[in-house]
């Protein structure tokens, strides 16, 4: 598991057959993006270079809803 980012509201993980896993710090849960999704790549690339912690836990929400 990697940790590709990592707040007080929002934590991702890469996962080695899983794929991206998003969680909520606040509410039990969360949701996996399976690397056969299309968008996959493109989530966890934006997650790994966003500008700054909002824009991260912004992309952690999109999935989350």
């Amino acid at each position: 598991m990697i940790t590709i980012h990592s707040s007080s509201n929002y934590s991702a993980h890469l996962l080695n057959s899983s794929g991206l896993v998003i969680e909520s710090t606040r509410k039990k849960g969360g949701v996996q993006l399976r690397p056969e999704h299309p968008q996959y790549g493109e989530y966890v690339d934006a997650i790994r270079t966003a500008i700054d912690s909002n824009e991260a836990d912004a992309l952690c929400r999109a999935l989350l809803n």
